[in-house]
């Protein structure tokens, strides 16, 4: 092993392959399974999706399912102007 794959072995692997979001998400789903809340939690959801939060919950699950590139799309779409210039 050469002196360079040592030191970046030390050092975590992020991004897409994010382990330290990973283990954090399967701790969590791991204790709201331990607490047993999962019931409470679908019946709230179901009320939500029944009620008149529907819409706005629609549009959030598409604005996640269009992920980064809905993002990037939105913010650039938004960018200011500088004073004296036309659009």
């Amino acid at each position: 092993m050469k002196k360079d794959d040592a030191k970046q072995s030390q050092q975590p692997l992020e991004g897409e392959g994010n382990y330290t979001a990973t283990r954090r998400y399967n701790e969590h789903l791991g204790d709201a399974i331990d607490a047993g809340d999962l019931e409470a939690a679908a019946d709230a959801a179901r009320r939500a999706m029944e009620g008149p939060e529907r819409a706005e919950l629609e549009r959030a699950a598409k604005r996640g399912k269009a992920g980064p590139k809905h993002v990037a799309t939105t913010r650039a779409s938004q960018k200011p102007t500088s004073p004296g210039s036309s659009k």
